[in-house]
């Protein structure tokens, strides 16, 4: 049995989606095939790779019951979410820790049950996933991971461009006052000062020092600040 494919709104939404990741990427250097990979996606989703591929080029894909979709995810997540040893969770082990008893997680796993939302719920917090994502819509649940890529991506690109705007000003502002006149042009135009600029510069390096010590920063001579 299966449902209706993604509606044409649900489809608009991934296609913008994608579209938003992509422009993204493209300003961060890299391309489509890397932001938008499928096989990241289905892993991410739970959504099966010919239909990750069908939504991203905005085609219809038919999508299976709610039942199934629970199978198939299950399954993807029994499959992929391993132990240190890497070895698969035992249903034994799956049932301790997600308080399901054994012979529910076998029945579960093996198609022979159909899964409450009691099930879902715990399940989804065994294998590390968000509420929802082993009975939603193909659209939705896809939706949902190239949100967390979009979200990761306009992260990444509001700190590229807080760096390079910084290395613009520190460049436009010109060499810094130790480039331009080494420690003795310093000292010699220090000692030109009045006093009383004299005490603020004295008091100005304190600091810098005082900061370049909490840094853990040593002088020429390797002795802390």
């Amino acid at each position: 049995m299966t449902e209706a494919s993604a509606s044409p709104a649900a489809t608009a939404q991934l296609a913008a989606a994608a579209d938003r990741i992509v422009d993204l990427g493209a300003k961060l250097g890299r391309g489509r095939d890397e932001v938008l990979d499928s096989a990241r996606l289905h892993h991410a989703s739970g959504v099966p790779l010919d239909v990750v591929r069908a939504l991203l080029q905005g085609r219809p894909a038919g999508e299976p019951d709610i039942h199934e979709r629970f199978r198939q995810r299950l399954d993807l997540l029994h499959a992929t979410y391993l132990k240190d040893n890497g070895r698969k969770y035992s249903h034994g082990e799956i049932a301790r820790q997600s308080g399901i008893s054994r012979q529910q997680v076998q029945a579960l796993l093996g198609g022979d049950r159909r899964p409450t939302m009691d099930h879902c719920s715990r399940l989804e917090r065994f294998f590390r996933r968000p509420a929802g994502f082993l009975q939603s819509e193909d659209a939705d649940a896809l939706h949902y991971a190239l949100a967390v890529i979009e979200k990761a991506l306009l992260q990444e690109y509001r700190d590229h461009s807080e760096r390079t705007a910084s290395a613009a000003a520190g460049s436009a502002a010109g060499p810094s006052l130790y480039a331009r006149h080494g420690v003795d042009g310093i000292a010699l135009r220090a000692a030109l000062l009045p006093d009383h600029a004299r005490t603020r510069l004295l008091q100005w390096l304190d600091s810098y020092m005082d900061e370049r010590a909490a840094e853990g920063e040593t002088d020429v001579t390797g002795n802390p600040y």
